[in-house]
């Protein structure tokens, strides 16, 4: 799931001309430019039947969307959204259900000289869980 949600992202030309490779997993490098984004994947639940598991996950994300001014961490908020689809999409081997944006909420995590502004997406991804999980 996480290698399908970085595709998206770095494939969408909204996202890459704002934020380019600056997308990671579980951390924002101190020394990486802005703006940028930092993915967690915060709570996963396996579905499951009185016969075992289907297959099917609902995964909590977070999405932060880091930039040197305001105006910059929502402009990459609204094409993160943008980029990530409600509809069924299969990248490699795990299909994604669906992509949906929960909450949102902004802060300023920077001191002078070097504000850091950042908005917080929570989205809901229903996934295929990959082949040996």
């Amino acid at each position: 799931m996480e290698a399908a949600i970085t595709s998206l992202l770095t494939n969408n030309a909204a996202v890459a001309a704002l934020a380019g490779n600056r997308i990671n997993w579980a951390l924002r490098p101190d020394a990486v430019a802005l703006p940028a984004v930092s993915l967690h994947r915060i709570s996963g639940e396996r579905d499951r039947t009185m016969t075992g598991r289907t297959g099917l996950v609902s995964s909590t994300v977070q999405v932060d969307c880091y930039g040197g001014t305001y105006g910059q961490a929502k402009a990459l908020a609204r094409a993160v959204i943008v980029a990530l689809p409600h509809a069924q999409t299969e990248i490699g081997d795990v299909i994604l259900q669906g992509i949906f944006p929960d909450r949102e909420a902004d802060s300023f995590e920077g001191d002078d000289p070097t504000p850091l502004y950042r908005t917080r997406l929570d989205f809901s991804v229903w996934h295929s869980e990959p082949q040996g999980g």
